[in-house]
């Protein structure tokens, strides 16, 4: 790049030094013949130095050591991109319901109600400010409970918006489930899953994020797809309630997505994939996404 400044500069100054030498047309006789071919002589001459001087320049470059960033844009321009797969499989793990019964909770450990929604005939939901605060319920929080046919279960603990109230679904086609979710650290929520037996509740399951209940692979049967971190980090989960089991599949893990989210509304599974991290979109099928075309 240096050598190239300088011949820049050195064809500026030749350039002007011909502009210097057009003869004076003024001149008459000899004096102008003389002058003429004087000039001529002296522009050769420089023509012939510069053309010396550009072949010394070619070969010197083509001699000049290969710097690191040379060998990355060679490597980039011959690279080839790799393509995002066609079908990504999906290996799902199975988990056993936890069916762990809620704690009772007195009217005395209640300071005040924030609000009170009735899910249906039998449950209510409601949020609370405990009487007192504690290490296992600390100051900042919105406290939650359910109360089912007049008894009071302690639930969960929020932040007090919208997306933390208690929603009631049908999974497996026929099984009643409730969902809240639950803050347990900073920017940590899980999401919350229990069912009314003989009047009492259970927790069958607790999964990290946020979730979305949607029929993925449209068969009449609503899945469970969660989303949890800054970055998505996405899982499908299908509940067996014959079996009493839960099954996951994290779809960063089986893919190699850097993240991957989903759209209800287009049913869709967006997996930042491929050497390039571009979005690619996929459809749920049995055990498998297969790319949209």
């Amino acid at each position: 790049m240096l050598l190239d400044y300088y011949f820049v500069k050195y064809y500026q100054k030749l350039h002007l030094e011909v502009q210097h030498m057009i003869p004076n047309y003024k001149l008459k006789g000899v004096a102008y013949e003389k002058k003429k071919n004087v000039n001529c002589r002296t522009i050769t001459a420089l023509m012939l130095i510069f053309v010396l001087l550009m072949c010394t320049a070619c070969t010197k470059k083509q001699n000049e050591p290969k710097t690191p960033v040379d060998d990355i844009l060679s490597e980039e321009g011959t690279k080839n991109t790799s393509s995002a797969p066609d079908t990504v499989q999906l290996n799902f793990s199975t988990q056993d319901f936890s069916d762990i019964p809620l704690n009772l909770l007195n009217d005395i450990q209640i300071e005040s109600i924030v609000n009170s929604t009735k899910i249906d005939d039998m449950v209510t939901y409601v949020e609370y400010i405990p009487k007192e605060f504690n290490e296992e319920n600390p100051e900042g929080y919105i406290y939650s409970y359910i109360e089912v046919s007049g008894i009071k279960y302690a639930l969960s603990r929020s932040l007090g918006e919208t997306w933390y109230d208690l929603t009631k679904t049908v999974l497996a086609e026929t099984e009643t489930v409730y969902i809240t979710n639950e803050v347990r650290g900073a920017s940590y929520g899980v999401t919350i899953f229990f069912v009314i037996k003989e009047k009492t509740p259970y927790i069958i399951s607790e999964i990290d994020g946020f979730t979305q209940i949607s029929d993925i692979d449209e068969n009449g049967t609503n899945e469970v797809v969660s989303t949890v971190g800054t970055v998505p980090d996405t899982s499908i989960c299908f509940f067996d309630f014959d079996k009493q089991t839960v099954s996951i599949s994290n779809i960063n893990e089986q893919s190699g997505a850097k993240y991957s989210m989903y759209d209800s509304i287009t049913n869709t599974f967006s997996l930042a994939i491929g050497q390039n991290q571009n979005l690619v979109t996929y459809v749920y099928e049995t055990n498998e996404l297969l790319q949209v075309k």
